[in-house]
């Protein structure tokens, strides 16, 4: 048993080194793959401790040509969208009679061109088609030379505690367009002062901050609240406790950083379509999209039902065009340019996927987060502890019994998983449990080891 196990403790450690290595670093792509398939296994199982997001994004990428209404119209230099495209876009989400949206882009207009004069205004009547809705602005807490436009309204929320930790901005450096706040209330998308946000290990998103003394929610948290029907009164912030939160009315408690920010778990089953299927009293079955994107081209199709090449497409995408009179709908740009932010796996994302994901990660309560040192620890102390007792075994027990324990242990870590959606990397576990069978398969016990008797 002896040599057993010290061949198990050398050969372990060097095994339990390389998967915290990688845990930190994610060098390793395989070992990545693994972390990211055992934690949507551990996602799929987790019953009711999760619920479904509600989030459906409108991308407008580097497909979507701008409109020109002539030939003597100059085209918009760098491919700028003119406030007649975004007065389309938000007609065609308008038809589709959505329940909340959350407008992203803050473009700046070439004043020159027709289709961007003030005197026409596409864009304010396409916005009064919609629900009162959401309009972002960046922001910043650093002086410029250019002077502030009118401040915006920023509506704050309740506080309980010391607010010095949050970030703070002061002024305003992009506004939603006028005709856009007709119908529209601003809310911060960027603090573009505020640095560190994002790196190779981590993105946070911040949800609420200081301006004027007083706290106002960024638009992923006033869009959340806003779908669910919660007035931003009905919010409070608590940064009494140890562990800051915010409290959405009734629905839901959020975990935050200290400086105001949250931290998007870097896999949560959130990159790729989420849907259901319900019986529908007419037709059966149909799908029920929880998460999924269109693109303008897409959405378009709705326009141009006597089209047959159109009628088809529909019918494919009736579910998505659906679940904009459900779902949050987020407005934004995806373009090949616009994808610039990596997760620790290796998505590039767009700050309009980033935004998107947060806002579904929040209603699905999806709040994922790491074992600690010490518990990894008592993991790793606990497989010891397993080995010690088999290795005591003769082979004919060793072996079902060690798949036993392989099996009760990951059961284990899939339970505190339901109840605290706390993962850890399957790595070390599985490669000490693979370890484990060898030794105890390969390497001969000690001379004065137990021995069963023979059978007869």
């Amino acid at each position: 048993m002896r040599q057993r196990f010290i061949t198990f403790a050398v050969f372990g450690l060097i095994l339990v080194v390389i998967g915290e290595w990688n845990l930190r670093t994610r060098k390793i792509a395989p070992l990545a793959t693994l972390d990211k398939t055992w934690l949507e296994f551990c996602i799929g199982n987790a019953g009711e401790s999760l619920s479904d997001p509600a989030v459906t994004v409108i991308r407008i990428t580097d497909d979507y040509e701008p409109l020109n209404i002539g030939q003597d119209e100059p085209t918009p230099f760098d491919n700028r969208l003119s406030r007649l495209d975004f007065a389309t876009i938000l007609g065609f989400v308008g038809k589709l009679e959505p329940k909340s949206v959350a407008f992203l882009p803050t473009p700046t207009f070439d004043e020159t061109l027709i289709l961007n004069q003030t005197d026409i205004v596409p864009l304010k009547d396409a916005a009064m088609q919609l629900p009162r809705f959401l309009g972002a602005a960046n922001v910043t807490s650093e002086s410029t030379s250019k002077a502030q436009q009118k401040p915006l309204n920023y509506q704050p929320i309740k506080v309980e505690g010391d607010t010095s930790s949050l970030i703070t901005f002061t002024r305003t450096l992009r506004y939603p367009d006028p005709q856009i706040l007709a119908n529209a209330n601003a809310a911060f998308k960027t603090i573009e002062s505020a640095s560190g946000l994002t790196s190779e290990s981590e993105i946070r998103v911040p949800l609420v901050a200081n301006h004027d003394g007083e706290v106002v929610p960024s638009i992923v948290l006033a869009a959340v609240a806003n779908h669910a029907g919660i007035a931003l009164d009905q919010i409070t912030l608590n940064l009494s406790d140890s562990l800051p939160v915010i409290q959405l009315g009734e629905l839901q408690t959020i975990p935050l950083e200290a400086d105001g920010t949250f931290v998007l778990p870097p896999s949560a089953g959130l990159n790729r379509e989420i849907k259901s299927r319900r019986k529908n009293d007419s037709s059966g079955m149909e799908e029920v999209y929880h998460l999924t994107s269109l693109t303008v081209d897409e959405l378009a199709y709705t326009g141009e039902a006597d089209d047959e090449v159109a009628k088809r497409i529909l019918a494919d995408f009736q579910g998505k065009f659906e679940s904009l009179s459900d779902n949050l709908v987020v407005i934004g740009f995806d373009r090949n340019s616009d994808r610039r932010f990596t997760t620790a796996y290796g998505e590039v994302l767009s700050e309009t996927n980033i935004l998107a994901r947060t806002m579904a990660t929040i209603q699905s309560g999806r709040f994922i987060n790491k074992w600690s040192v010490v518990c990894r620890l008592v993991g790793i102390i606990a497989i010891g502890v397993i080995a010690l007792v088999l290795f005591r075994l003769p082979k004919r027990k060793f072996i079902p019994l060690c798949f036993v324990a392989a099996l009760i242990y990951f059961s284990v870590t899939v339970m505190i998983f339901r109840s605290t959606l706390s993962w850890t990397s399957p790595f070390s576990a599985f490669a000490l449990f693979g370890l484990m069978f060898l030794i105890g398969l390969l390497v001969s016990g000690d001379k004065n080891s137990p021995v069963a008797p023979a059978e007869d």
